[in-house]
């Protein structure tokens, strides 16, 4: 942010994909505590892959935005 600005294609991009995927940890312990899972193997495959579609669809969001603004 100190080298590029918050309001840089990069900086707005970073601000997407932080705040689509920082529920992954939050989410595991909330859902496995609840439900009482004890294998977290699967669960995990699955908030992982939920990131990488969240921070895909960020970034593709995010081009898409600034090339309407320019």
């Amino acid at each position: 942010m100190k080298t590029y600005g918050v309001d840089s294609e990069i900086g707005i991009i970073a601000s997407v994909i932080m705040g689509a995927t920082e529920t992954t940890l939050y989410t595991i312990a909330v859902y496995t505590g609840v439900v009482k899972i004890k294998k977290t193997r699967f669960v995990l495959y699955a908030a992982l892959m939920a990131d990488v579609v969240g921070i895909a669809t960020a970034i593709i969001v995010c081009r898409m935005m600034s090339m309407k603004s320019c």
